[in-house]
């Protein structure tokens, strides 16, 4: 509605063409004015926001995972929560000229990405670990866009996208052949009985978590460089963005070795299976 009151055109390559027209320009609201620019670009972030799933609005991502695992891995890796970060990609010269859209977006990315991998580590359904996985990354992906090189975020997009959804159909398979339970609690000593799904969730893992000499690390090592000084709150956002890739790590590790390794749960799973018989 600003948009249309202002160019009378709703077309995107003619509002990104003449926006730098308003950088100046202001409207009036309860007496308080605003500026055009900042107003419609808070608007266009709060949309975003909720599409990627960023803190306060994420609720819906988890509860999402009561869909099938191929149609998870398609929402997980480039559908739904991608819409937000291809919103701000669409609209970067209108960020690019407001003061605080930047500042805005990595520190509610650095907040997201931290709380989506705290919160992995203590999930026990391994479709939430994967869920709440998704949720850290989004927040790293709104980061990531932060720094303004477009590529980093696209590249970050295409990383994130292709392991997540393999991971999906790895875990997918897990889940089948533990006849439907999700609780990687019930698991354990997979690795005997599905040696390539254990290969390739290794694989999968140590490129989400970013290890070293990984896609994940190299792309999360552009995101700590090409963060800029002049943001608000910058030590803040680089803080929460170290604590949420090590968190990371937390979670693959519990995830992987909790399926594959672990013959404690192995064991106990055939206790509870006895109890269930008798």
């Amino acid at each position: 509605m600003l948009i249309f009151n202002v160019l009378f055109t709703l077309d995107i390559p003619t509002f990104l063409n003449q926006i730098h027209l308003y950088e100046n320009f202001s409207i009036s609201i309860l007496k308080i004015n605003c500026n055009y620019i900042e107003l419609i670009s808070l608007l266009f972030l709060i949309c975003a926001f909720i599409k990627s799933a960023q803190f306060g609005a994420h609720i819906w991502l988890p509860d999402s995972m009561e869909a099938p695992v191929p149609a998870s891995a398609l929402i997980h890796s480039a559908t739904l929560v991608s819409a937000g970060i291809y919103l701000l990609l669409r609209f970067t010269p209108l960020f690019e000229l407001s003061k605080y859209s930047l500042s805005i977006v990595a520190i509610v990315g650095s907040m997201t990405a931290f709380y989506g991998g705290f919160t992995s580590m203590f999930q026990s359904d391994a479709k939430r670990v994967l869920a709440y996985s998704t949720i850290s990354h989004c927040g790293f992906l709104m980061v990531i866009y932060a720094t303004g090189v477009v590529e980093y975020t696209i590249l970050y997009l295409y990383v994130h996208g292709f392991f997540k959804a393999a991971t999906f159909l790895c875990v997918g398979n897990i889940i089948r052949f533990s006849r439907n339970t999700q609780d990687f609690k019930r698991m354990g000593s997979y690795v005997k009985f599905l040696p390539a799904d254990a290969i390739l969730t290794f694989v999968c893992i140590i490129n989400l978590s970013g290890l070293p000499l990984t896609f994940g690390f190299f792309i999360k090592h552009f995101l700590f460089v090409g963060l800029r000084l002049n943001l608000l709150f910058y030590y803040f956002i680089i803080i929460n963005c170290l604590f949420g890739a090590l968190t990371g790590l937390f979670y693959g590790y519990r995830l992987y070795y909790s399926i594959f390794f672990d013959k404690k749960r192995r064991a106990n799973l055939f206790i509870l299976q006895q109890i269930e018989t008798t």
